[in-house]
């Protein structure tokens, strides 16, 4: 990598200005303290793009990189999503290369490492009772295979009631999130006052769904809580694009941290309740009970 002195000396050399590069560094200070506060407030993924673009604009942040790692880490534990196990990884690496002596590299890595033998420890024992398993596996499949067609009946129908819990449990974790996000919107309208048409058609459209809300069973509630998602989302750009203010900005990232957990959540849902639909699609007939559960399209 080449060293501050050589990139400002091949910028200028490109035809930037000393003053073209010093607003470009200023400006990668900024997005670093914004990718701090995304992290703060849990906006994980936010704050690993925004701390990203710091990097690119000067690739020797140290707290940029560390703020990378830090986020590439939490969405792995959060999300489970295995390419930013390797990220947090590379980068907590990169932080080493760039600053020998930084700590929180040493730590993450050292985190991830009680992940990978956790992993390894979790394979070995599949792989040593696996023989076993199988043994078991054949014996149970026999025994249901051998049972009257009433019983079988019966172990379809447990599936269904656990997949309907499974998605039950999700939308729970969804309602959740969905609960921080309406204590937030109300502090950001409030201080918003935005005189605009638009703004003012959402937020009476938002009330009419808000009070449809209370005298609806679960299915309308989620196709409902769609909707005002939506709503909500497009009112938070029209703030966004019309205020400026210290207060609203510090308010915004809060909601943006509770639209991501919803994304998140919702997802989850959405897995769950797709299970859920599979079975009763393929079994509905035979148990008209279990009806099929909507989608949570909200974002």
């Amino acid at each position: 990598m080449l060293s501050p002195e050589e990139l400002k000396e091949l910028d200028l050399s490109l035809g930037m200005t000393e003053e073209e590069w010093a607003a470009m560094m200023k400006k990668a200070e900024k997005n670093v303290d914004l990718a701090q506060k995304h992290f703060y407030y849990k906006n994980y993924r936010d704050a690993y793009t925004t701390a990203e673009s710091a990097l690119s604009l000067n690739p020797h942040l140290t707290r940029a990189l560390i703020i990378l790692a830090d986020s590439a880490l939490k969405i792995y534990e959060t999300e489970k999503d295995e390419n930013f196990f390797d990220k947090a990884e590379k980068h907590a690496k990169d932080i080493l290369k760039q600053a020998p002596a930084e700590n929180r590299a040493v730590e993450i890595l050292s985190v991830l490492n009680k992940y990978r033998k956790a992993e390894e420890k979790e394979k070995k024992t599949f792989l040593k009772y696996s023989a076993i398993g199988g043994g078991i596996l054949i014996v149970i499949l026999s025994v249901i295979f051998m049972q009257p067609e009433k019983e079988k009946d019966n172990t379809i129908k447990f599936e269904l009631i656990e997949a309907e819990e499974n998605a039950d449990a999700a939308w729970a974790q969804v309602e959740n999130v969905l609960a921080r996000r309406d204590k937030l919107i109300p502090q950001l309208f409030d201080a918003a006052k935005i005189k605009d048409a638009r703004f003012e058609q959402l937020i009476n459209e938002t009330k009419i769904i808000r009070e449809s809300l209370n005298e609806s069973d679960i299915r309308d509630k989620i196709s409902l809580q769609s909707d005002l998602q939506k709503k909500y989302s497009e009112i938070t750009q029209i703030i966004s694009e019309n205020n400026t203010s210290g207060d609203i900005s510090t308010l915004m990232i809060q909601v943006e941290g509770a639209y991501n957990r919803i994304s998140v959540e919702g997802k989850r849902y959405n897995e769950a309740a797709k299970q859920y639909n599979i079975l009763v699609k393929k079994y509905g007939s035979d148990y008209p009970e279990f009806k099929i559960k909507p989608y949570f399209k909200g974002k």
